[in-house]
Protein backbone atom coordinates (compact mmCIF):
# COMPACT_ATOMS: atom_id res chain seq x y z
CA UNK A 1 0.00 0.00 0.00
CA UNK A 2 1.45 3.36 -0.98
CA UNK A 3 1.90 5.98 1.70
CA UNK A 4 0.52 9.40 0.77
CA UNK A 5 2.66 12.35 1.78
CA UNK A 6 0.88 14.55 4.32
CA UNK A 7 2.45 17.07 6.66
CA UNK A 8 6.19 17.42 7.25
CA UNK A 9 8.73 15.14 5.56
CA UNK A 10 9.80 13.43 8.79
CA UNK A 11 6.21 12.26 9.24
CA UNK A 12 6.15 10.98 5.65
CA UNK A 13 9.32 8.93 6.32
CA UNK A 14 7.86 7.71 9.62
CA UNK A 15 4.67 6.54 7.89
CA UNK A 16 6.69 4.87 5.14
CA UNK A 17 8.79 2.89 7.61
CA UNK A 18 5.73 2.01 9.68
CA UNK A 19 4.12 0.59 6.53
CA UNK A 20 7.28 -1.43 5.89
CA UNK A 21 6.97 -2.90 9.40
CA UNK A 22 3.22 -3.52 9.25
CA UNK A 23 3.48 -5.22 5.86
CA UNK A 24 6.21 -7.56 7.09
CA UNK A 25 8.83 -6.29 4.69
CA UNK A 26 10.77 -5.23 7.78
CA UNK A 27 10.65 -7.95 10.45
CA UNK A 28 11.69 -8.17 14.08
CA UNK A 29 15.46 -8.13 14.33
CA UNK A 30 15.98 -6.53 10.90
CA UNK A 31 18.19 -3.48 10.71
CA UNK A 32 16.24 -0.32 9.89
CA UNK A 33 17.60 2.11 7.28
CA UNK A 34 20.22 4.47 8.68
CA UNK A 35 19.82 8.24 8.85
CA UNK A 36 22.26 8.56 5.93
CA UNK A 37 20.38 5.98 3.83
CA UNK A 38 17.08 7.75 4.45
CA UNK A 39 18.66 11.09 3.51
CA UNK A 40 19.77 9.64 0.18
CA UNK A 41 16.51 7.78 -0.48
CA UNK A 42 14.20 10.72 0.21
CA UNK A 43 16.48 13.67 -0.48
CA UNK A 44 16.06 15.17 2.97
CA UNK A 45 18.38 16.54 5.65
CA UNK A 46 19.98 14.43 8.37
CA UNK A 47 17.81 16.19 10.97
CA UNK A 48 14.63 15.10 9.15
CA UNK A 49 15.62 11.44 8.89
CA UNK A 50 16.83 11.43 12.50
CA UNK A 51 13.49 12.76 13.74
CA UNK A 52 11.57 10.05 11.87
CA UNK A 53 13.70 7.33 13.48
CA UNK A 54 13.36 8.95 16.91
CA UNK A 55 9.56 8.83 16.54
CA UNK A 56 9.70 5.12 15.66
CA UNK A 57 11.87 4.49 18.73
CA UNK A 58 9.64 6.55 21.01
CA UNK A 59 6.57 4.64 19.82
CA UNK A 60 8.22 1.27 20.47
CA UNK A 61 8.79 0.05 16.89
CA UNK A 62 12.60 0.14 16.80
CA UNK A 63 15.52 0.06 19.21
CA UNK A 64 18.50 2.33 18.53
CA UNK A 65 22.05 1.38 19.51
CA UNK A 66 24.80 3.98 19.46
CA UNK A 67 27.36 3.06 16.78
CA UNK A 68 25.39 0.01 15.57
CA UNK A 69 22.21 1.43 14.07
CA UNK A 70 18.48 0.88 14.56
CA UNK A 71 16.71 -2.49 14.66
CA UNK A 72 13.07 -3.53 14.42
CA UNK A 73 11.82 -4.74 17.80
CA UNK A 74 11.16 -8.48 17.96
CA UNK A 75 7.81 -7.98 19.69
CA UNK A 76 6.39 -5.64 17.02
CA UNK A 77 3.49 -7.42 15.33
CA UNK A 78 2.97 -6.93 11.61
CA UNK A 79 -0.35 -5.49 10.60
CA UNK A 80 -0.45 -3.34 13.72
CA UNK A 81 -3.26 -0.84 13.99
CA UNK A 82 -2.14 2.56 12.75
CA UNK A 83 -1.98 5.05 15.60
CA UNK A 84 -1.42 2.45 18.32
CA UNK A 85 2.07 2.60 19.75
CA UNK A 86 3.98 1.59 22.82
CA UNK A 87 4.19 5.18 24.06
CA UNK A 88 1.87 6.73 26.65
CA UNK A 89 2.04 10.38 27.64
CA UNK A 90 1.56 11.75 31.15
CA UNK A 91 0.89 15.46 31.54
CA UNK A 92 1.27 16.66 35.12
CA UNK A 93 1.31 20.28 36.37
CA UNK A 94 3.64 19.47 39.27
CA UNK A 95 5.00 16.55 41.22
CA UNK A 96 6.24 17.07 44.72
CA UNK A 97 6.89 14.87 47.74
CA UNK A 98 3.41 15.35 49.20
CA UNK A 99 1.58 14.50 45.96
CA UNK A 100 2.69 13.54 42.46
CA UNK A 101 6.13 11.96 42.87
CA UNK A 102 4.78 8.58 44.01
CA UNK A 103 2.11 8.65 41.29
CA UNK A 104 4.72 9.21 38.55
CA UNK A 105 6.93 6.37 39.81
CA UNK A 106 3.98 3.97 40.02
CA UNK A 107 2.67 4.99 36.59
CA UNK A 108 6.08 4.26 35.05
CA UNK A 109 6.11 0.83 36.71
CA UNK A 110 2.56 -0.04 35.67
CA UNK A 111 3.08 1.15 32.10
CA UNK A 112 6.21 -0.98 31.84
CA UNK A 113 4.27 -4.00 33.06
CA UNK A 114 1.85 -3.59 30.16
CA UNK A 115 4.57 -3.05 27.57
CA UNK A 116 4.33 0.73 27.32
CA UNK A 117 6.92 3.47 27.67
CA UNK A 118 5.77 6.48 29.70
CA UNK A 119 6.76 9.96 28.54
CA UNK A 120 6.26 12.52 31.34
CA UNK A 121 5.60 16.16 30.45
CA UNK A 122 5.79 18.73 33.27
CA UNK A 123 3.37 21.55 32.36
CA UNK A 124 4.41 23.82 35.27
CA UNK A 125 0.79 24.77 35.94
CA UNK A 126 0.69 26.72 32.67
CA UNK A 127 -2.16 26.42 30.16
CA UNK A 128 0.15 27.35 27.28
CA UNK A 129 2.72 24.70 28.28
CA UNK A 130 -0.11 22.19 28.64
CA UNK A 131 -1.20 22.98 25.06
CA UNK A 132 2.36 22.60 23.80
CA UNK A 133 2.68 19.25 25.56
CA UNK A 134 -0.63 17.98 24.16
CA UNK A 135 0.43 18.93 20.64
CA UNK A 136 3.84 17.30 21.10
CA UNK A 137 2.33 14.05 22.33
CA UNK A 138 -0.17 14.07 19.47
CA UNK A 139 2.66 14.57 16.99
CA UNK A 140 4.52 11.61 18.51
CA UNK A 141 1.47 9.44 17.80
CA UNK A 142 1.13 8.34 21.41
CA UNK A 143 -1.25 5.48 22.08
CA UNK A 144 -3.00 7.41 24.85
CA UNK A 145 -2.63 10.15 27.43
CA UNK A 146 -2.91 10.35 31.21
CA UNK A 147 -3.75 13.94 32.07
CA UNK A 148 -3.78 15.99 35.27
CA UNK A 149 -5.21 19.22 33.84
CA UNK A 150 -3.82 22.58 34.88
CA UNK A 151 -5.99 24.28 37.47
CA UNK A 152 -7.72 27.29 36.00
CA UNK A 153 -11.01 29.08 35.64
CA UNK A 154 -11.72 27.15 32.43
CA UNK A 155 -10.27 23.97 31.02
CA UNK A 156 -7.86 23.99 28.11
CA UNK A 157 -9.52 23.97 24.66
CA UNK A 158 -6.84 21.56 23.41
CA UNK A 159 -8.22 18.95 25.82
CA UNK A 160 -11.59 19.29 24.09
CA UNK A 161 -9.84 18.61 20.77
CA UNK A 162 -8.47 15.35 22.17
CA UNK A 163 -11.98 14.33 23.18
CA UNK A 164 -13.45 15.22 19.77
CA UNK A 165 -10.70 13.19 18.06
CA UNK A 166 -11.52 10.27 20.39
CA UNK A 167 -7.95 10.06 21.61
CA UNK A 168 -7.67 7.51 24.45
CA UNK A 169 -7.60 9.84 27.45
CA UNK A 170 -7.92 9.40 31.22
CA UNK A 171 -8.08 12.32 33.64
CA UNK A 172 -6.23 11.87 36.92
CA UNK A 173 -6.96 13.73 40.18
CA UNK A 174 -9.41 15.93 38.30
CA UNK A 175 -12.95 15.83 36.96
CA UNK A 176 -13.89 18.23 34.18
CA UNK A 177 -17.48 19.43 34.11
CA UNK A 178 -19.24 18.98 30.80
CA UNK A 179 -16.75 16.56 29.21
CA UNK A 180 -17.50 12.85 28.87
CA UNK A 181 -13.97 11.76 29.78
CA UNK A 182 -13.20 8.91 32.20
CA UNK A 183 -11.44 10.05 35.35
CA UNK A 184 -9.67 8.48 38.30
CA UNK A 185 -9.49 10.55 41.44
CA UNK A 186 -9.73 10.48 45.20
CA UNK A 187 -13.19 10.45 46.74
CA UNK A 188 -12.67 14.05 47.83
CA UNK A 189 -16.23 14.56 49.06
CA UNK A 190 -16.08 11.61 51.44
CA UNK A 191 -12.52 12.43 52.52
CA UNK A 192 -13.45 16.02 53.38
CA UNK A 193 -16.48 14.80 55.32
CA UNK A 194 -14.22 12.47 57.32
CA UNK A 195 -11.76 15.23 58.17
CA UNK A 196 -14.50 17.69 59.10
CA UNK A 197 -16.32 15.13 61.23
CA UNK A 198 -13.08 14.53 63.12
CA UNK A 199 -12.85 18.24 63.99
CA UNK A 200 -16.52 18.30 64.97
CA UNK A 201 -15.96 15.26 67.17
CA UNK A 202 -13.20 17.14 69.02
CA UNK A 203 -15.73 19.87 69.82
CA UNK A 204 -14.89 22.50 67.18
CA UNK A 205 -17.80 24.52 65.79
CA UNK A 206 -16.24 27.61 64.18
CA UNK A 207 -14.26 25.85 61.45
CA UNK A 208 -12.81 27.77 58.51
CA UNK A 209 -12.11 26.40 55.02
CA UNK A 210 -8.89 27.50 53.27
CA UNK A 211 -7.98 26.70 49.67
CA UNK A 212 -6.84 27.99 46.33
CA UNK A 213 -9.43 29.23 43.81
CA UNK A 214 -12.23 26.87 42.77
CA UNK A 215 -12.29 26.17 39.03
CA UNK A 216 -13.86 23.94 36.39
CA UNK A 217 -11.08 21.37 36.75
CA UNK A 218 -10.34 21.69 40.45
CA UNK A 219 -10.86 19.01 43.08
CA UNK A 220 -11.29 21.81 45.64
CA UNK A 221 -14.98 22.08 44.81
CA UNK A 222 -15.57 18.46 45.87
CA UNK A 223 -13.61 19.01 49.08
CA UNK A 224 -15.67 22.09 49.83
CA UNK A 225 -18.84 20.10 49.17
CA UNK A 226 -17.78 17.42 51.66
CA UNK A 227 -16.87 20.07 54.23
CA UNK A 228 -20.25 21.82 53.91
CA UNK A 229 -22.10 18.49 53.93
CA UNK A 230 -20.52 17.48 57.22
CA UNK A 231 -21.42 20.80 58.85
CA UNK A 232 -25.03 20.60 57.67
CA UNK A 233 -25.41 17.03 58.94
CA UNK A 234 -24.17 18.29 62.31
CA UNK A 235 -26.84 21.02 62.28
CA UNK A 236 -24.33 23.84 61.67
CA UNK A 237 -25.07 26.48 59.04
CA UNK A 238 -21.82 27.25 57.15
CA UNK A 239 -20.67 30.84 57.59
CA UNK A 240 -19.56 32.30 54.20
CA UNK A 241 -17.15 34.61 56.04
CA UNK A 242 -15.13 31.61 57.20
CA UNK A 243 -14.28 30.52 53.64
CA UNK A 244 -11.03 31.75 52.13
CA UNK A 245 -10.31 30.79 48.48
CA UNK A 246 -7.65 33.44 47.84
CA UNK A 247 -4.49 31.37 48.32
CA UNK A 248 -2.44 31.15 45.10
CA UNK A 249 -0.56 28.08 46.26
CA UNK A 250 -0.22 26.37 42.88
CA UNK A 251 1.26 29.37 41.11
CA UNK A 252 4.58 28.49 39.44
CA UNK A 253 7.27 28.77 40.73
CA UNK A 254 5.69 27.13 43.74
CA UNK A 255 5.90 28.90 47.05
CA UNK A 256 8.85 31.17 46.37
CA UNK A 257 9.57 33.89 48.94
CA UNK A 258 7.23 36.41 47.35
CA UNK A 259 4.33 33.96 47.10
CA UNK A 260 4.83 32.82 50.69
CA UNK A 261 4.83 36.38 52.02
CA UNK A 262 1.77 37.38 50.00
CA UNK A 263 -0.27 34.35 50.99
CA UNK A 264 0.79 34.44 54.63
CA UNK A 265 -0.47 38.03 54.80
CA UNK A 266 -3.85 36.91 53.41
CA UNK A 267 -4.15 34.20 56.04
CA UNK A 268 -3.10 36.53 58.89
CA UNK A 269 -5.68 39.13 57.88
CA UNK A 270 -8.40 36.48 57.74
CA UNK A 271 -7.51 35.03 61.13
CA UNK A 272 -7.35 38.49 62.74
CA UNK A 273 -10.75 39.35 61.24
CA UNK A 274 -12.27 36.15 62.63
CA UNK A 275 -10.86 35.43 66.11
CA UNK A 276 -13.73 32.98 66.65
CA UNK A 277 -12.02 30.39 64.39
CA UNK A 278 -10.81 27.44 66.47
CA UNK A 279 -9.99 25.06 63.60
CA UNK A 280 -9.28 25.12 59.87
CA UNK A 281 -9.84 22.57 57.14
CA UNK A 282 -7.08 23.22 54.58
CA UNK A 283 -7.95 21.77 51.18
CA UNK A 284 -4.28 21.41 50.23
CA UNK A 285 -1.09 20.77 52.18
CA UNK A 286 0.57 24.09 51.15
CA UNK A 287 -2.45 25.88 52.62
CA UNK A 288 -1.78 24.14 55.93
CA UNK A 289 1.87 25.24 55.84
CA UNK A 290 0.84 28.85 55.22
CA UNK A 291 -1.71 28.65 58.02
CA UNK A 292 0.90 27.31 60.42
CA UNK A 293 3.31 30.12 59.53
CA UNK A 294 0.60 32.78 59.87
CA UNK A 295 -0.45 31.36 63.24
CA UNK A 296 3.16 31.46 64.46
CA UNK A 297 3.49 35.10 63.43
CA UNK A 298 0.28 35.92 65.29
CA UNK A 299 1.44 34.09 68.42
CA UNK A 300 -1.15 31.32 68.05
CA UNK A 301 -0.15 27.78 68.97
CA UNK A 302 -1.03 24.77 66.79
CA UNK A 303 -3.01 22.90 68.04
CA UNK A 304 -3.41 24.72 71.38
CA UNK A 305 -5.11 27.79 69.87
CA UNK A 306 -6.05 26.52 66.43
CA UNK A 307 -6.33 23.01 64.95
CA UNK A 308 -5.53 22.12 61.34
CA UNK A 309 -6.69 19.27 59.09
CA UNK A 310 -5.40 19.10 55.53
CA UNK A 311 -4.84 16.83 52.53
CA UNK A 312 -1.62 14.96 51.71
CA UNK A 313 0.68 15.91 54.58
CA UNK A 314 3.96 13.97 54.24
CA UNK A 315 4.28 11.29 56.90
CA UNK A 316 8.06 11.12 57.17
CA UNK A 317 9.47 8.64 59.67
CA UNK A 318 7.70 9.96 62.76
CA UNK A 319 4.97 7.70 64.19
CA UNK A 320 2.80 10.81 64.49
CA UNK A 321 2.96 13.19 61.50
CA UNK A 322 3.02 16.97 61.96
CA UNK A 323 -0.45 17.37 60.44
CA UNK A 324 -3.69 15.46 60.71
CA UNK A 325 -4.53 14.76 57.10
CA UNK A 326 -6.38 12.85 54.43
CA UNK A 327 -3.73 11.02 52.40
CA UNK A 328 -4.48 10.16 48.78
CA UNK A 329 -3.58 6.63 47.64
CA UNK A 330 -1.25 7.50 44.77
CA UNK A 331 -0.25 3.90 44.08
CA UNK A 332 -3.85 2.80 43.59
CA UNK A 333 -4.65 5.91 41.54
CA UNK A 334 -1.74 5.16 39.20
CA UNK A 335 -2.63 1.48 38.76
CA UNK A 336 -6.29 2.15 38.01
CA UNK A 337 -5.50 5.02 35.64
CA UNK A 338 -2.95 3.03 33.62
CA UNK A 339 -5.20 -0.07 33.47
CA UNK A 340 -8.15 2.04 32.35
CA UNK A 341 -6.12 3.75 29.62
CA UNK A 342 -4.84 0.36 28.44
CA UNK A 343 -8.45 -0.82 28.01
CA UNK A 344 -9.29 2.32 26.04
CA UNK A 345 -6.30 1.75 23.75
CA UNK A 346 -6.82 -1.95 23.11
CA UNK A 347 -10.24 -2.94 24.50
CA UNK A 348 -10.18 -6.25 26.32
CA UNK A 349 -13.05 -5.77 28.76
CA UNK A 350 -15.88 -3.22 29.00
CA UNK A 351 -14.50 0.13 30.16
CA UNK A 352 -16.14 1.35 33.40
CA UNK A 353 -18.43 4.30 32.82
CA UNK A 354 -18.17 7.56 34.74
CA UNK A 355 -15.68 8.59 37.39
CA UNK A 356 -13.70 6.12 39.47
CA UNK A 357 -13.23 7.24 43.07
CA UNK A 358 -10.49 5.96 45.39
CA UNK A 359 -10.84 6.34 49.18
CA UNK A 360 -8.32 8.49 51.06
CA UNK A 361 -6.70 7.38 54.30
CA UNK A 362 -7.28 9.44 57.43
CA UNK A 363 -4.06 9.89 59.43
CA UNK A 364 -4.17 11.56 62.85
CA UNK A 365 -1.27 13.92 63.40
CA UNK A 366 -0.01 16.52 65.88
CA UNK A 367 -1.98 19.49 64.48
CA UNK A 368 -5.36 18.78 66.10
CA UNK A 369 -6.74 18.91 69.64
CA UNK A 370 -10.00 19.86 71.38
CA UNK A 371 -10.73 23.62 71.24
CA UNK A 372 -9.14 25.93 73.73
CA UNK A 373 -11.31 26.69 76.80
CA UNK A 374 -11.74 30.26 75.50
CA UNK A 375 -13.98 28.89 72.73
CA UNK A 376 -16.23 26.92 75.09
Amino acid sequence: MAVMQTGPFYRYIYDYLLEEINSGRLKGGDRAPTEKELCQQFGVSRITSKRALEMLAANGYIIRFRGKGSFIKDDVETGAISGVSGLIGLLIPSFRDFFGATFVCEAIKNCGGLGYHLLVKHTRDSVSEESDAINALTELNTAGILLMPVLGEYYNADILKLVLRKKPLVLVDRKMHGLAVPSVSTDNVQAAETGTNYLLGLGHRKIAFYSGPISDVSTVEDRKQGFIGALLKAGIVPDPALFCHELLIWQYPFLDDGVIAENTAVVKDHLKSHPEISAVFAAEYPSALLLQEAANQLGLAVPGDISIVCFDAPRGISPRPSFTSLCQDEKTLAKIAVDLLHKLIAPENPVPAGDILVPAQFVEGASTAPPSPRFL
